[in-house]
């Protein structure tokens, strides 16, 4: 029961399972009966095959000729299209693409087009290509390597700016975007880009910068001339752009700048496999290509109206130029060499390469070429050898003899010429200049038929160079890194400058310094005053300086200047400065002597004798009036303390002139009788005192440089040996008033009716001699006027009255008698003095000639009524000086009284012993 259950319940799925089994089965028998259908047209297949083998062949065999005929012919249809198109990539100057066309033409028709014959004349029309877009390649390589490059510092220069601006960033200027967009490239293209045919601003024919990133491409260094900054032609900004087109050339934009233009010239002959001729071509242009930068900056600098031509200062802007644009070049055939040998590599090309030490090379053999022509290299003939012994002297004794620095000596045409400085044929990396210069003359005679006239911005002069020693010395520096130079070697630019310093310029310095102080020493106009008040207002003084001083100064103010253009000399320079001092200071006291020392040896100038005794000159060096002359302030803000004492050291001058002149008689000869004399020698002083003082000063800018000590030392003393000489010349005239005091008022009591002041009412006039010493005074005093400052002639003639009192107080000895009219007549004496002195002369009041004149007027008592004043009114004179009264007051009278006179005396001695007065000096 249990299966029949089972069985049921299943029926229906049973059911279902052989009905499915049953259709299953028949589909299967239908299928085999098919494939037995299939296997059977199979093998009546194969056996129809079989027997149609041959031709079914030779059907396949059509077939692939007819696919390889299409295939020739697309190939046949794309080197046409591509030779269009290489003639429309070279026309917009795309070189890349051009070339890679070229280079897959090529590949077509010496591969699977190799044997088609009458493809011959496209091989032919390629090959040609081939050469003139290596032509066109090349053009413009050596146009971005020389033109595009350096192009922005050619357009500084025409945008202009300022002295402290040299070079104003391309594109920067107000009308620099007109200058791209009207035609500026013709004229860069006539100033030397013969051939390019293009220029700046000609961006629409693939100049390499469109004009809205002009501004960006800014792959010129900041400020020119600056030799710290690292100078590239390619930016910092676009060097991630550079290195990724060096990896993947396809991705270079010739529009971002010349590194990008020169890298896919680069590439391109690489492809080409030109690159050792085109390497070749570019060495044999270099030097011919970089002389023409220096011409095309030297036109551009003259056209630019900055400063005229001649104007010195174009040299330095020049010099500043050309390094510039050679710092450029020296870049873009860096990278011109980092592109080639990636390039090589990349392509398997034959390689070639870029020697920069031989564009160095060029680039020193053309700054050489700039230094001949405006250094003057012609002068070095005529200056004359310098001694042996000389070139080896060190020059440490400025003391010596520096005769042999400044003879102009014989030239011997029979020296044979130093090869050193100009030709370096033993040298690997240099050209030499002679045989340079004699190429570029020889090849612009070729291209113009005639010799073209070198056009300079300034005359050539050895001097030159001190504008431009410290840029060439910098610049020297960069080369000499670049091309690693041990230490102690140097590149030939080095030597060639060394040589020209020392064979050309330090002997052009020694003959300037030479002339200089010849001029000063015999020339007729040396010992003329410059008057000029520009000329005096520059030197800030406000008297008169000597002609040769001033031209002496200008020589040492050029020497001081280049111990700061060429600090490798600074030391050579500072010697020479010191033995031009001490020349100078001989011809200086050469010409002193020659003002105070007459030609008999028996004659002497009393001043001159005294002012060169040590004793009297430090007597009065030490006085005040010595020290507020220094100073430059009066007595009278000075107070009345040392007023008083500089009365009292006035009188201690006056009692030493009595005591060594009054006793003795002075002729004409021992005084300086002519202005001429007078005037030249305070001319001398000032003159000497300016120098001093300038040359101390500018011992004081070198104390913090590294220059010998001794030789500072030396420069120093020297100065202070001219302060001593002037000083002397300002002493001999302060004498010089003095003696002539005594030479004027000695006569009038000396003669042989000279103390007779005993005379009627007609003879109380100033006597001659009075009148002849104002009139003295007054020349004196005009020639000194314009000659030397007025703290100085105040100096001069303070002190004058004290003497002139003392003189005549003195002289009372030497009067035999004196009565009233004699009294008037030596108050009307002193009266004139004292007139000229206070209105014409000092401007004050002289209180000293008061004191003379109520001297005097003590004549007037009787001895016993004198001794009454003094004791009245105390002792205003020495007890000398009461005595010479007493005794000319009993001479003056009808019966002298001679024992009454010795009471007198020995009352007077008693009352000025009380009253503590002083002895007196008599003359």
């Amino acid at each position: 029961h249990k299966l029949d259950q089972m069985v049921s319940e299943t029926q229906s799925d049973l059911a279902n399972v052989m009905t499915n089994y049953s259709a299953v089965s028949l589909r299967l028998n239908k299928a085999k009966t098919k494939l037995a259908s299939v296997k059977e047209s199979l093998v009546t297949c194969q056996e129809l095959l079989y027997y149609k083998r041959d031709e079914l062949k030779k059907l396949w065999l059509d077939g692939i000729e007819q696919k390889h005929i299409l295939q020739l012919l697309n190939q046949i249809e794309e080197i046409q299209q591509m030779r269009d198109q290489i003639n429309s990539h070279m026309a917009k100057k795309q070189f890349y693409q051009a070339t890679s066309l070229l280079i897959r033409s090529r590949l077509l028709l010496n591969t699977s087009l190799k044997n088609v014959e009458a493809l011959a004349e496209v091989k032919t029309e390629l090959d040609t290509k081939s050469t003139i877009l290596f032509n066109r390649i090349l053009e413009d390589l050596t146009s971005q390597l020389y033109l595009d490059s350096t192009w922005d510092v050619l357009q500084m220069q025409r945008v202009g700016s300022s002295r402290e601006m040299a070079f104003q960033r391309a594109g920067s200027g107000r009308n620099s975007s007109d200058w791209m967009q009207h035609g500026s490239g013709k004229k860069l293209k006539d100033a030397g880009r013969e051939g390019s045919g293009k220029g700046p601003g000609s961006a629409s024919k693939g100049f390499g910068r469109r004009p809205r990133d002009f501004i960006k491409s800014n792959f010129l260094l900041a400020e020119t001339g600056n030799s710290s900054n690292q100078i590239s032609v390619l930016a910092p900004a676009d060097e991630g752009s550079w290195n990724q087109a060096l990896e993947n050339p396809e991705t270079a934009d010739s529009e971002l700048g010349p590194a990008f233009s020169i890298l896919i010239d680069m590439e391109c002959l690489t492809m080409l496999n030109k690159l050792p001729d085109a390497v070749e071509s570019l060495t044999g242009e270099l030097q011919n290509q970089l002389f023409q930068i220096l011409t095309r900056t030297t036109h551009q600098l003259i056209e630019s109206g900055k400063y005229s031509q001649g104007d010195k200062r174009l040299l330095g802007i020049l010099f500043s130029a050309v390094v510039a644009q050679l710092n450029h070049v020296v870049d873009a055939y860096r990278l011109a060499a980092r592109v080639a040998d990636k390039a090589v590599k990349r392509h398997k090309a034959d390689f070639a390469r870029i020697d920069l030490s031989e564009v160095w090379s060029k680039v020193q053999s053309v700054i050489q070429v700039l230094l001949t022509d405006y250094l003057d290299f012609k002068s070095s003939t005529q200056l004359g050898s310098l001694n042996a012994q000389q070139s080896n002297n060190t020059l440490s004794e400025p003391a010596a003899d520096i005769n042999s620095f400044f003879v102009r000596r014989k030239t011997n045409f029979n020296r044979p010429k130093r090869a050193s400085l100009f030709k370096f044929d033993s040298s690997s990396t240099a050209l030499s200049l002679n045989d340079f210069v004699r190429e570029s003359n020889g090849t612009a005679a070729s291209t113009n038929g005639t010799k073209e006239e070198k056009v300079l911005v300034c005359d050539a002069n050895p001097h030159n160079i001190t504008l431009i020693f410290n840029q060439l010395l910098t610049f020297i520096q960069q080369i000499e890194k670049e091309l690693n130079c041990p230490t102690g070697s140097h590149c030939t630019l080095y030597a060639f400058l060394m040589d020209y310093i020392k064979d050309v310029f330090l002997g052009q310095i020694h003959v300037d310094i030479s002339n200089s102080l010849n001029s000063a020493s015999q020339s007729l106009d040396a010992w003329k005053s410059v008057s000029d008040s520009e000329v005096l207002r520059g030197y800030r003084v406000s008297r008169p300086l000597l002609q040769s001083t001033v031209s002496v100064w200008k020589s040492i103010e050029e020497l001081g200047e280049m111990m700061v253009t060429l600090p490798l000399y600074s030391t050579h320079f500072l010697t020479i400065i010191c033995n031009v001092l001490v020349q100078y200071k001989d011809i200086c006291c050469a010409a002193y002597r020659g003002l105070v020392q007459p030609d008999a040896e028996d004659k002497r100038i009393i001043s001159a004798q005294w002012a060169k005794d040590e004793d009297i000159s430090r007597f009065l060096k030490s006085l005040p009036n010595w020290e507020t002359k220094e100073s430059g302030s009066s007595h009278d803000q000075a107070g009345e303390e040392l007023a008083t004492q500089v009365d009292k050291q006035n009188r201690k001058e006056t009692e030493i002139l009595v005591q060594n002149l009054g006793s003795s008689e002075i002729t004409s000869h021992e005084i300086l009788s002519d202005s001429n004399q007078l005037r030249s020698l305070a001319q001398l002083h000032e003159s000497l005192d300016w120098f001093a003082r300038s040359a101390l000063a500018f011992s004081k800018t070198l104390e913090n440089k590294d220059l010998p000590e001794s030789t500072l030392q030396t420069l120093i003393s020297l100065a202070k040996e001219f302060v001593e000489l002037g000083d002397v010349c300002l002493l001999v005239l302060h004498l010089e008033v003095r003696v002539h005091c005594f030479f004027y008022l000695l006569p009038l009591w000396r003669g042989p009716s000279g103390g007779q002041y005993f005379g009627g009412p007609d003879s109380t006039d100033p006597c001659n001699e009075v009148i002849q010493l104002n009139r003295d005074l007054l020349g004196i005093e005009e020639a000194l006027d314009t000659s030397l400052q007025p703290r100085k002639i105040q100096y001069i003639f303070e002190g004058v009255s004290h003497v002139i009192s003392a003189i005549l107080i003195s002289s009372a000895t030497s009067i035999k008698k004196i009565n009233k009219n004699g009294i008037k007549k030596m108050c009307r004496n002193i009266f004139s003095v004292q007139q000229t002195l206070t209105s014409s002369i000092t401007g004050r009041r002289e209180v000293a000639l008061d004191q003379a004149k109520t001297f005097y007027e003590l004549m007037n008592l009787s001895q016993s009524e004198l001794l009454e004043n003094v004791m009245e009114r105390g002792a205003v004179f020495s007890q000398l000086d009461y005595i010479n009264a007493l005794q000319l007051i009993n001479r003056s009278q009808q019966k002298p009284d001679n024992d009454g006179l010795v009471k007198n005396m020995d009352k007077l001695a008693e009352i000025l012993t009380s009253m503590g007065s002083r002895p007196g000096v008599q003359v």
